[in-house]
């Protein structure tokens, strides 16, 4: 078993397993709000630390703390749709908008290699990436930014592409605390 299939299966596991600690609360009459709790904690520790910041996701961790660091230049709309969301999201900045769509092709790029993307700040990347087939994605190139449609025939996979798109929306707004929220 390779690196990327070791890594695949450990975020699987994670991802099931924050669906079966929603589900036992869900039964205990315990869940909060929603998704996010389904999707359990996003298990920041050291391994999932190192694997982070390997050299193999350097770049796209480079690329996203840049937009961290942008995030007052960039407005974002989210459209909820009943199998997704449709979102734009945009700057004025030269420099934010090459970030945004840099970021974007990245991240669509290893969906489609089934190459997983360990990050601790967000519930829902794992399950994007333990489950790629579930959903699809559309990528649109705007001059100032991205368009993204994310949609899904699957309810659960709808939910986590809302989840996601509410993660993003508030990355947006808030900036570094948002992400370090994510990390708790």
């Amino acid at each position: 078993m390779n690196r990327r299939q070791v890594l695949k299966s450990i975020l699987s596991a994670l991802a099931i397993a924050g669906y079966v600690q929603a589900d036992r609360a869900r039964a205990s009459g315990m869940m909060g709000n929603g998704m996010g709790d389904m999707m359990g904690s996003s298990g920041s520790d050291d391994s999932a630390m190192r694997a982070m910041m390997s050299p193999e996701n350097r770049g796209p961790m480079r690329t996203g703390m840049a937009l961290f660091q942008v995030h007052a230049q960039v407005q974002r709309k989210v459209t909820f749709l009943p199998n997704g969301i449709h979102a734009v999201t945009i700057s004025s900045d030269p420099h934010a908008i090459a970030l945004l769509q840099a970021h974007v092709t990245q991240m669509y790029q290893r969906l489609a290699e089934d190459r997983s993307f360990p990050y601790p700040a967000s519930r829902s990347v794992p399950v994007m990436f333990a489950h790629p087939t579930l959903y699809q994605r559309k990528l649109d190139y705007l001059k100032d930014g991205v368009a993204v449609t994310e949609t899904s025939s699957d309810p659960e996979m709808i939910q986590v592409i809302h989840a996601h798109a509410r993660e993003i929306t508030r990355f947006v707004k808030e900036g570094m605390p948002a992400m370090m929220r994510g990390m708790m």
